[in-house]
């Protein structure tokens, strides 16, 4: 056997790249240390990640903190529905995004909770950055999967630029693959309904191929997955990657529009094929929820008058007509909520006004208007709305 003093003094080991990976490894680990907490003010910088909770107090969980990136872990804090009334409130990023955040601001899912809780009835968000109108399907099937998680309400935030977006993101896709009566439904509801969207049950029973093949399993307890979990424990880089990802692709998104120029606002028409796909997937959200009890509801999420969006007006018109038109027509509660919220009460992003994320006082104000519109819909006794117009 090769003593491994020889080993060590190996002029074949000490001049090839050994010596220099071993640097890489210790300087990249001492990076990870350093800029650890400057990665998690960068997602907050950058509305990707919920404020601290430490620094409020909470009765509970009351929306989902990882903002989809840990969703097995919180939807065991759904309220249990076969107790009290449930609404979910589901959408993008500005269902939890607080801009100018201060220690005991709430979300909206928060403040339609408190106000719920005098009728008995909860409130729970279920919100993650770019959700697109599969993702919302995701959600409305795995809470309706289960007695105690299906709602009474779902209530779901329309967002334009979200019809950009396809696929279920990796925690979707982990929660997935690991529930059995998940996946059931799931592939139940794509075959129904494969004459009638067929773009959207193509796209679901490829993302039901995906998640199966990961062969991803509950809590990561692969071979793979326990030998990261044991290199994450001495090694910052390990135990960072995902936080060091997410600064990596903010870092090259701005490269990338810095190159190009590129502005948050600059117009960009949604792709014909995307939207078409995207609009199926909500007529198909209106066909799973009737007959499973689900009363569903869509408002158009509130938009910074002072703010240029990245929208082609045309088209921007044309999806607030489709959307009030279809919902009319299939009897969905729907409202229109784009100027809920004064110009007064926006943030910034990128150095203009932030289109889309308000601060704390714009999160009470669009609780209060999405309960106005649907809040009699969650309680026993009193009749619902009828679709507005």
């Amino acid at each position: 056997m090769f003593p491994l003093r020889g080993l060590l003094t190996s002029r074949r080991i000490l001049l090839g790249p050994l010596p220099a990976i071993l640097v890489l490894l210790i300087l990249s680990n001492w990076v990870a240390v350093q800029y650890r907490q400057w990665l998690e003010e960068q997602q907050r910088a950058n509305l990707l990640r919920a404020q601290a909770t430490a620094e409020q107090p909470r009765r509970e969980i009351r929306y989902d903190l990882s903002e989809g990136g840990d969703f097995s872990r919180y939807f065991l804090s759904i309220p249990d529905s076969q107790k009290e009334p449930l609404a979910i409130l589901c959408g993008m990023s500005q269902m939890y995004a607080i801009n100018n955040y201060k220690p005991g601001d709430q979300t909206i899912s928060e403040w339609m909770d408190d106000q719920a809780a005098p009728k008995r009835g909860r409130v729970f968000g279920l919100a993650a950055p770019s959700l697109c109108n599969e993702e919302a399907m995701f959600l409305l099937l795995s809470t309706a999967s289960h007695p105690k998680t299906t709602p009474k309400l779902f209530i779901y935030g329309l967002c334009f630029d979200k019809f950009r977006f396809l696929d279920l993101r990796p925690s979707y896709q982990l929660f997935l693959a690991n529930h059995p009566e998940v996946q059931r439904l799931w592939e139940a509801v794509a075959r129904n309904y494969a004459s009638r969207y067929p773009l959207a049950s193509a796209k679901m029973l490829q993302s039901l191929q995906d998640a199966r093949a990961s062969m991803i399993k509950v809590g990561d307890e692969s071979l793979e997955g326990r030998l990261r979990g044991w290199i994450s424990r001495y090694s910052p880089l390990v135990a960072e990657r995902k936080e060091l990802n997410t600064a990596v692709q903010m870092q090259l998104y701005e490269a990338r529009n810095w190159l190009l120029h590129i502005k948050s606002t600059t117009k960009r028409p949604v792709i014909e094929g995307r939207y078409e796909l995207n609009q199926q997937f909500l007529e198909m959200m209106m066909d799973v929820a009737e007959p499973r009890h689900i009363q569903l509801a869509m408002y158009i999420i509130p938009l910074n008058p002072q703010g240029e969006n990245p929208y082609i007006p045309a088209q921007y018109e044309e999806f607030k007509a489709w959307a009030d038109s279809i919902c009319h027509q299939r009897g969905v509660p729907f409202a229109n909520l784009e100027n809920e919220v004064p110009a007064d009460d926006w943030g910034t992003f990128l150095g203009g006004p932030d289109f889309k994320h308000f601060k704390a006082i714009g999160h009470r104000l669009t609780a209060q208007a999405v309960l106005e519109r649907f809040g009699p819909l969650l309680f026993q006794g009193e009749s619902p709305p009828a679709p507005a117009r």
